[in-house]
Parts: structure tokens; sequence; C-alpha cells
């Protein structure tokens, strides 16, 4: 995660203060920063250092280091050990301070601005927005999840005056978040993508879920317009929330932007919407209703639907979303940056619709932060799991335990089911059960590390490729 932007506007030790509610304790109110930086290994001489506090780290004891980077400001909650010379803004909490920089820059900007929330795909719908856009116009776009307090903040202050628009992405996993994100990003277009069972933890229920969304609504341009998945009634309901332009996306006969003709290729899908024809080399059908997302937001903005043709045949996914690897011939899918009940069906409906001449595997980790919910959902998971007719389950970590209970009760005997720890526990077994031909899904929180099992499995084989050597 990149941590230091440059910015466009002239910061200035007492305009960081005024932004940030602060006070300078030290030094010289006239002392300019390039830009900010969280994060000592990315400083560059001449940024503002904000010092964040995190639950492994604390920035205020790196405090020498960023000095000696060439720090030109300091931002900080309490004092440490600064050179007698430097310039440094005192404030209640660095990290609230970062966001009001943030929103004061955003002030500033004349760009458009896109804010993409939801249970699944934000990533994905924020990624294929951004290409659209950068072909288009001059675009900023969030880097990876940038999607929580530092990662908003980073992502605005990366903008500058000559950028047209910017693609922010905004998570939450407790009301009220949302809300202050929203606040500093005052978006023009709004884009819902889904309301599912995610980060019940912090959320308690899905109505819960939707009011943390609705959050985002209030803070819409008047003149702007707000994107909504029309397959979801939960979500799709939100459109009287907003007086303004609204649009909807998805398979329902009612939606603004209706998705048609949806059919497989070799490498991904083609679609119907908006009396175009795309082509989408990307798998999990599911990404079909992030395309249609994204679609939706940059017609919002005046893009015309041709003109995203060519960024939409060649988007690449990120990391760990439905990414095909071939080792041996068994075919791996890793989808398993996030998981929740809703994504969890999604991946196996389009794993299921992959060429398989073998067995289909599933491998699922822990879906996190469902709370008291999350034993239930995780049998009830393990129940639809043994009802799609997958071959068999590798179930990976404590709740995951319950999802191995739910598929034994449905699956019967002539279909496996294990169950491990760890993807360390898993990756033998696993390489042990599956055999040439054989399809694999991998799925599972991103906390669960499960990309682990691919990378040891190709680590094995490369050592056993040595030795033979």
């Amino acid at each position: 995660m990149t941590e230091s932007v440059q910015t466009a506007c002239d910061l200035t030790a007492a305009r960081i203060a005024r932004a940030c509610g602060g006070r300078i304790v030290c030094g010289d109110a006239n002392a300019t920063a390039l830009g900010v930086c969280t994060d000592t290994r990315s400083l560059a001489a001449g940024e503002a250092f904000f010092a964040l506090r995190g639950r492994n780290h604390d920035g205020h004891d790196y405090l020498p280091v960023a000095a000696a980077a060439g720090a030109s400001i300091f931002v900080i909650e309490r004092m440490g050990a600064l050179p007698a010379d430097a310039t440094v803004v005192q404030v209640e909490d660095t990290e609230r301070a970062l966001l009001a920089l943030a929103a004061w820059h955003r002030r500033q900007l004349s760009a458009r601005i896109v804010a993409v929330t939801g249970s699944c795909g934000k990533t994905t719908v924020k990624d294929m927005t951004g290409d659209v856009l950068s072909r288009a116009a001059r675009c900023a776009v969030a880097p990876a999840s940038y999607n929580n307090r530092i990662g908003v903040a980073l992502t605005l202050l990366s903008a500058s005056a000559t950028h047209d628009f910017v693609v922010v992405e905004m998570g939450t996993n407790h009301p009220g978040e949302i809300d202050e994100l929203a606040r500093a990003v005052h978006p023009d277009v709004g884009v819902i993508t889904t309301i599912s069972e995610a980060h019940l933890e912090g959320l308690g229920s899905l109505e819960g879920v939707r009011e943390a969304k609705a959050e985002l609504i209030p803070h819409l341009s008047e003149a702007g317009a707000l994107v909504l998945n029309a397959d979801e009634p939960r979500c799709a309901s939100l459109a009287e929330r907003f007086g303004g332009r609204r649009l909807t996306f998805g398979l329902e006969a009612s939606a603004t932007a209706r998705l048609e003709r949806v059919a497989p290729t070799d490498d991904g899908w083609t679609f119907d919407m908006l009396g175009e024809r795309f082509s989408l080399p990307v798998g999990g059908r599911y990404n079909v209703m992030n395309a249609a997302a994204a679609l939706c937001a940059v017609t919002a903005l005046g893009i015309p639907p041709a003109a995203a043709r060519e960024a939409l045949a060649r988007f690449r996914p990120p990391a760990l979303r439905y990414e095909r690897r071939t080792i041996e011939d068994v075919a791996f899918i890793l989808d398993c940056y996030n998981s929740n009940p809703t994504a969890l069906r999604a991946a196996v409906e389009s794993f299921l619709r992959e060429p398989c001449t073998g067995k289909r595997i599933l491998v699922c980790g822990d879906m996190l932060e469902l709370g008291p919910a999350g034993p239930r959902l995780h049998r009830a998971a393990g129940e639809a799991l043994a009802e799609a007719g997958l071959d068999a389950l590798i179930a990976i970590g404590e709740l995951s335990a319950e999802t191995l209970a739910g598929w034994r009760e449905r699956a019967g005997a002539e279909r496996p089911g294990l169950h491990f720890s760890s993807p360390e526990e898993a990756w033998h077994p696993l390489w042990l059960t599956a055999r040439h031909g054989d399809a694999v899904l991998v799925k599972g929180s991103n906390g669960m590390h499960m990309d682990r099992i691919v990378e040891r499995i190709a680590a094995h084989l490369e050592s056993a490729r040595r030795e033979v050597a």
C-alpha cells in the first residue's frame, strides 16, 4: 500500500493546522510540504509526515526516522524525538486530521468524483470505472482497496487541479463510517454495488448493512447521480432516498440499464447493455454485474457507453479476484480477497460453469466479521454447497468447521469433506487429492490468507524440480 502522495496544492504548516483543527506548537508556520506521507518507508524529502496510530505500529515511534528522511512538517498527537527546529502541528487524532485535510483539498478540486461502496465487488467496480474514465480524461483512482479513512484521504490528496475525475472506494464495518467518508468526499456519483451479509459483526443485520451503505446518499451532489443494483430489492429501494438522477443496473426488467444476452466466452463474457455489445475478459459471472455498475457510473458522467468498450475489453481484475492459475493440469481459481455468503454463492455459481474434465473441489475458508450469526451462516453455506453439486469440500478455519458439518448433512459419504485449521495444514492433503483435469476454487476472507495454499503447492513442486535437476 503506497502511503505517500504528492499534492498539487500548496501545503503550509498553517494551512494544515487550519484544515485539521490543529495548532502549530513549534517551527515555521510558512513551512511547506510537497505532499503527505503516513509511512516512513515511502517518505520523500519535503513531505509532511502524519504520525498515525495503528493496531501494530505507532507513527510517533518513527518520528526520528521521518526527520532523517527529510520530512518538512510533522503532524502529531504527542511530542516525540524531533530536531529542535522541526515544524510541528499538533492535533487530537492524526487519522481524523488526515481525512480533514483531504476534505479541505477536495473543496479545491473541480474534478467530478465517483464513490463506490457495497458488500461485494466495490474494488473491481472502482477499477473498471477508473479504467474507462482514464481513457476519456485525466482520472485519479484509488490504488488497491483504499477504502478506509486513510485510503480515502490519500486518494483525494493524490488528485490535482488538472484531474477531471476521481474514483474513490468506501468500505465500512460499523455505523457512521461511510457517513464520515462521504462527508469528506462529497461525491457527484455514488454507486452501491450490493447489500449482503458482510461485516455483520459491526453492522448487526442486513438492515444494518443497508443503512450503513445508505449513509452515502445524503452527501451526493444534488446534480449528481445514484447508481443501484436493480436485482437486489434492499439496494434498489434506496432510490427513493435520492431526489436526483437514479440509474439501476441488472437483469431485472425494471433496471434502467438492463443486462441482456449475457454469454460466456473462452476467456470471459459478452453482454448487451445501453444499446452496445461489450466483451469482458474476466472470469466470474458476477463481474458482468460489476461492469454494469461501472457503465452506469461513467454514463452518469457523460461518457458514451461505446467509449467504454475498449477499456472493458482490456480490463484485468485485481489480484485474487477470480484469478486463474494452472499447476500440472489442475486448474485453480483464486477468489480469496473477500468472502461472505453472497460472494461465496456467486463464486461457486461461476465455478460450476468452468470447463472441467475431473472433479470440482472447493477449498473454503472462514467468512470473517459475521458476528453471532457466523456459525449459522457457515452451516447454511455448507448445506447449500452440497446441493450445488460440488464433488469435494475442504474447509479451513474455526468457523468453517460448521461449513463442513452442513456439507456432511447433505452431501453423503460418497462426496468427501475435510477440515483443517489453516492453509498451511491443508495444501498438502489437497495436492494429494487433486488429479489431472480437476478444478479447484479457493475462496475465503482476506484475513484467512487462502492464497498461501497455491503458493505452497507451487513452491513444493519447484523444490522437487530442483532436487531432480
